[in-house]
């Protein structure tokens, strides 16, 4: 059976043992995993076409549960693969071509077998079903799911970005659902107020606050939360003389951010950096159970922080 990616959101896949997605649009694409592995309960394996074909799936293992299903992710199959699908007895197998069209032969073979699902992945707006997919599970009054749909109904990336926010506030009141229908700031436009605090730039801090929005609170103080236990853990390199072995940290950092790490190495003791962490433990309470309140939450939570640790 073939279907355009709109339709996958209304149709039973429990029957399926094959699943061929097809197209040119990778978001699509990801949106279909999501689905699935969802739908599934089941956290998909990669695997290559050359270790797809070359794994025996015919014989089942002493160790296998025969109550135990596995999902497996096989990305730009070819044609190689059609003439080794019987063998593939175990599992669930979602298979992606980028090359693939409506008339080649994997779409055609998916298309016509009765235990396959071809997905044809071509950019869309988000549809009703996807969305209620999307929020299942969350207590959102109808007018403010209503809005919310209608804001991000062509932005995917937004509203997952959104309502994990949501999910990070609780229960939101109906007063503080307008924050949740602008325009979302990414992690990456948090990094400049991030290097400010890391390098104690009071001025430069205090200029960037006013474009961070009240729903942005939480994410910004776990990404300022991470960031200085990063810190924390290079501590140890400066107490030695050591140089730093940025590919062996517990926590990874992009090179373009390294030399900003290595500076602030020079502005924080430890006892200030522990201090600090416990003070943004608390700003976030303070954020979720008392200061959310109105739009001045943000100039109240850096006035604090640039009182108590810069």
């Amino acid at each position: 059976m073939k279907i355009n990616f709109p339709v996958l959101f209304n149709t039973s896949i429990s029957r399926y043992k094959y699943f061929f997605i097809f197209g040119n649009d990778v978001t699509i694409f990801e949106r279909t995993y999501f689905f699935l592995q969802n739908k599934f309960s089941l956290v998909p394996q990669e695997l290559s076409e050359s270790e797809l074909l070359t794994s025996n799936f015919s014989q089942p293992s002493l160790f296998d549960d025969p109550s135990k299903r596995t999902l497996y992710l096989v990305p730009n199959v070819s044609d190689k693969i059609l003439s080794k699908l019987e063998e593939f007895k175990k599992g669930i197998f979602i298979f992606t071509s980028l090359k693939a069209r409506s008339q080649s032969k994997l779409v055609m073979h998916f298309t016509q077998s009765p235990d396959a699902l071809a997905i044809s992945a071509y950019a869309s707006p988000i549809t009703t079903s996807e969305f209620e997919f999307l929020v299942q599970g969350m207590r959102l009054p109808v007018s403010f799911k209503a809005n919310l749909f209608k804001s991000y109904q062509n932005d995917y990336t937004g509203l997952l970005s959104t309502l994990d926010k949501i999910r990070l506030y609780g229960d939101v009141t109906e007063d503080q659902n307008e924050v949740f229908l602008k325009k979302q700031v990414s992690s990456d436009e948090f990094l400049p107020f991030i290097h400010a605090i890391l390098l104690r730039d009071i001025k430069k801090s205090t200029e960037l606050s006013p474009f961070l929005l009240a729903a942005d609170i939480i994410p910004l103080l776990r990404t300022l939360m991470r960031s200085f236990l990063i810190l924390l853990e290079l501590i140890p390199f400066k107490e030695a003389s050591k140089s730093i072995p940025w590919y062996s940290l517990k926590s990874s950092v992009f090179f373009k951010d390294q030399p900003v790490y290595e500076t602030a190495l020079s502005r924080w003791k430890p006892k200030e950096i522990y201090i600090l962490l416990e003070k943004l433990l608390n700003l976030e309470k303070s954020v979720k159970y008392r200061f959310f309140q109105n739009s001045s939450v943000i100039s109240t939570l850096f006035l604090e922080m640039k009182r108590s640790s810069l």
